[in-house]
This record gives C-alpha cells, structure tokens and sequence, in this order.
C-alpha cells in the first residue's frame, strides 16, 4: 500500500473516532467512570465528555471516603491533561477552558503534574505499594515533559535541574520494591528488552542525569 493512501486512512480513522456518537452508561460506580474517561480520551478523542466522568468519579470517591478510589481518579487526570486528544483539541480548550477551572491550556503540563502529586498524597493514605510507585513513575515522567516543553519556551515554568524527577523514580522504585516483599509474584508491564523494573528505572534515571 503506497504511504499517502496510508496517510489519508489514518486521518480518515482520527476524524471518525473524534464524530462517533459514543453512548455512555449512566453509573454510579467512580471505577466504571474511570475507565469510560479513559476510553474517551485515549481511543475516542473526546477529552471534553472524559474529564466529566472524572470529576464525578472524584466527587463519589470523596464521598465514600476511599483514598485508593480517589488516588486512581487523580492518575486518571493526571493521564487526561497529558494526553494526545487534549492537544487536538486545543483550539476548543483555548477558548472554553477546562472544567478544572485552575487548569489552561498552556498549564496543562503543569496540571498534569499537580494531579499525580495528589494521587501520591492519597495513596499514601493506603498500603498499596503498586499503586504508589506508579503514581511517582508518573511524576517523574511529568517533570520531564514539562522541561521538555520548557525547552521550547511553552511551559512558563522554570526549572533549574532534575532533583524533583530524580527524586520521584526513586521513591517509584522504593515502591515497587516494598511491593515484591509483600507480593514476590507481583508483575509489571515493561518496554520490550528491559528484565525488571530496577532496570527500567536506571534508563530513565540515566536520561534524567541522577
């Protein structure tokens, strides 16, 4: 198949998924919630209707008092403002704004970091080890998106070195390791050729200059 016919497929499949009328389950329950929101903005490319479903999800696991539910909500955001759907709909975002009326779209980054710093914060409330060292994972990648982005003068936050990313792959993996003295069969999904998470955590600790 010659490249452009490629192309014009792929474009084509973008517009479709983003004009599909996806109809939602009403629920009560903040896990189904989540993953709606997580379907919406990774595979729908309808951010707008996800970060509905999150805030909801987010009022219900206040609600009930459930630290490990609110952690999950927060990462889930975390994801939502870091996530592709959220740029193709920039133009929307820009002049609409979010329903996290403290989030923009230039600040979304930044946003994206304050979340996974509150799912830190509530699964810290927990004993779930994995979930923790997910969420500092995350944070530590956030840090990094947004020096990348800093770089390139969009950010509008400086950052003068790597301790906070350092610092979080660390605790990601202090983590993960408090997590196989509890559970020694416990798995994690990894990039293709790297053994363990130990290893994982190297590479990036490597690229970030810890």
């Amino acid at each position: 198949m010659r490249a452009s016919n490629i192309l014009t497929i792929i474009f084509l499949y973008l517009v479709l998924s983003a004009c599909v009328n996806v109809e939602i389950p009403q629920t009560d329950d903040p896990v189904e919630k989540l993953e709606w929101a997580e379907d919406l903005y990774d595979f729908y490319q309808k951010p707008v209707e996800a970060e509905k479903l999150i805030q909801e999800a987010i009022v219900i696991c206040k609600q009930t008092g459930d630290d490990s539910c609110l952690g999950d909500a927060y990462v889930n955001y975390g994801f939502f403002f870091r996530s592709p759907s959220v740029r193709e709909w920039e133009d929307y975002y820009r002049e609409n704004g979010f329903l996290d009326k403290s989030a923009s779209y230039d600040s979304r980054l930044i946003k994206s970091k304050e979340y996974f710093e509150k799912a830190v914060f509530s699964y810290q409330q927990t004993s779930d080890y994995s979930a923790l060292s997910r969420a500092y994972l995350n944070l530590g990648f956030s840090y990094y998106f947004i020096n990348e982005t800093e770089h390139g003068g969009n950010a509008g936050v400086q950052l003068s070195d790597n301790t906070a990313e350092c610092e979080a792959y660390a605790s990601s993996l202090e983590y993960n390791l408090k997590t196989l003295e509890e559970k020694p069969d416990a798995r994690i999904s990894l990039p293709d050729g790297v053994s363990s998470f130990r290893e994982y955590i190297a590479i990036h600790q490597k690229r970030a200059g810890c």
